[in-house]
């Protein structure tokens, strides 16, 4: 009985596992059938090099699933390329829209084997990010800026590690109200000494929050002797 069970177990294993096999591959030539193009683009955070700027890529592939030839627009995570997935039957004028959408914004078709290569890298799944999706790259980009703002307060004042820690925090959900859009970014420098005193106001005394207003003053952006 025993060794009934366990054949019969054995050829479920192998039953089961054969059709997962087959219905990846079904998958994998369903995702070849797309009608896809692929873009070059320079959209990297100029904050964060290693990852693609979401604030700047939204209103862009927003606008492009707008367009009533577009089922899916994407960006990948280094923010070097697009991918266009085309409605079925999708009209030429309208087509032609939306890549002049995407030539507005500089981006520019690939062709030959770095086409390959990219939608090969897309038809992954790994790494892309449609629409809206993309203010997680925004998310993590505040979270560059944050701590990189932490880092010059402490090279000029001595900071508790807790506070330091609860600083980066508070200025990390500040940030990312701002690069999502959920929050204006104050244009004045008095709006934005005031927000960072009511963001970093519990974690720093008067003086460090004027060292915290000078790391600010100096960018989002690394400095030449910063990582």
């Amino acid at each position: 009985m025993k060794k009934t069970l366990v054949i019969a177990s054995a050829c479920f294993l192998f039953w089961q596992s054969g059709l997962m096999a087959t219905e990846t591959k079904a998958s994998q030539e369903r995702a070849s059938k797309k009608d896809v193009s692929v873009y070059q683009v320079a959209w990297r955070c100029p904050a964060a090099l290693q990852i693609g700027c979401g604030s700047h890529a939204k209103p862009v592939l927003l606008e492009l699933e707008q367009n009533p030839s577009v089922s899916e627009a994407w960006l990948n995570r280094q923010g070097t390329a697009v991918a266009v997935v085309w409605k079925e039957n999708a009209k030429r004028k309208a087509r032609r829209d939306a890549e002049k959408t995407l030539k507005e914004a500089k981006a520019s078709k690939l062709s030959g084997e770095t086409r390959t290569r990219t939608r090969a890298d897309f038809e992954s799944g790994k790494g892309w990010y449609r629409g809206a999706e993309v203010d997680r790259l925004s998310e993590e980009e505040a979270g560059v800026i944050a701590a990189r703002w932490v880092r010059r307060v402490q090279a000029k004042t001595t900071l508790a590690e807790e506070r330091a820690e609860g600083l980066r925090g508070a200025l990390t959900e500040g940030l990312k109200k701002c690069l999502t859009g959920k929050a204006a970014m104050p244009e004045t420098q008095e709006g934005k000494a005031q927000e960072l005193k009511r963001v970093a106001g519990p974690f720093l005394d008067e003086k460090q929050l004027e060292i915290l207003n000078e790391a600010a003053g100096c960018g989002m952006r690394a400095m030449p002797d910063e990582e």
